[in-house]
């Protein structure tokens, strides 16, 4: 059998070429279709996780709306116990001092006037006696008692017998309540 090839030289390079040409075109059709399906699957996983990471801030941001009542509350509770503790730490039992001062008074004193200042820490009594012994017997129990210092006692308290208005300042000894 003989094989006859009737087609020049020129023309086999040229049906090569479209051979060629014809395949490099179906890889790279071959090659546009893949890349155009990769790009819609990116695009199709790209809108998912931007439509979970929309999903997911919103529900952070609920949860820090949320958590920032509670931090708020906290922190409401905490300044009200601080503001609790400091009325606490600055206690002073005047009940005690009162109890005691009521306790010392002979039955014929009176008081009309009493100022307790806790910042001078001091004590001022105004009052009406009716025995100058009474008046003498009540500064003396002050002078004993632990939550009195430095007395001021004016002359002018004791120059009469009866009927004494009187006046008394003295230091208070907090620490001793």
């Amino acid at each position: 059998m003989l094989t006859l090839n009737l087609i020049s030289s020129g023309q086999k390079k040229e049906i090569k070429l479209r051979h060629i040409y014809s395949f490099i075109k179906t890889v790279n059709l071959t090659l546009i279709i893949i890349i155009i399906a990769i790009a819609i699957v990116l695009l199709v996983a790209r809108v998912i996780l931007q439509s979970k990471f929309n999903e997911i801030v919103s529900q952070t941001t609920l949860v820090t709306k949320s958590n920032q009542g509670y931090n708020n509350n906290v922190r409401e509770i905490n300044n009200k116990l601080n503001f609790i503790v400091k009325i606490q730490n600055e206690f002073i039992p005047w009940s005690n001092l009162i109890k005691d001062l009521a306790e010392m008074t002979p039955p014929d004193i009176n008081f009309y006037y009493i100022k307790l200042d806790s910042a001078a820490q001091t004590i001022k009594i105004k009052g009406k006696a009716k025995l100058r012994s009474s008046l003498l017997d009540f500064k003396g129990k002050m002078e004993n008692a632990d939550y009195f210092r430095d007395i001021e006692f004016p002359i002018k308290n004791i120059l009469e017998k009866e009927n004494i208005d009187f006046e008394i300042n003295a230091k208070l000894n907090l620490s001793s309540l």
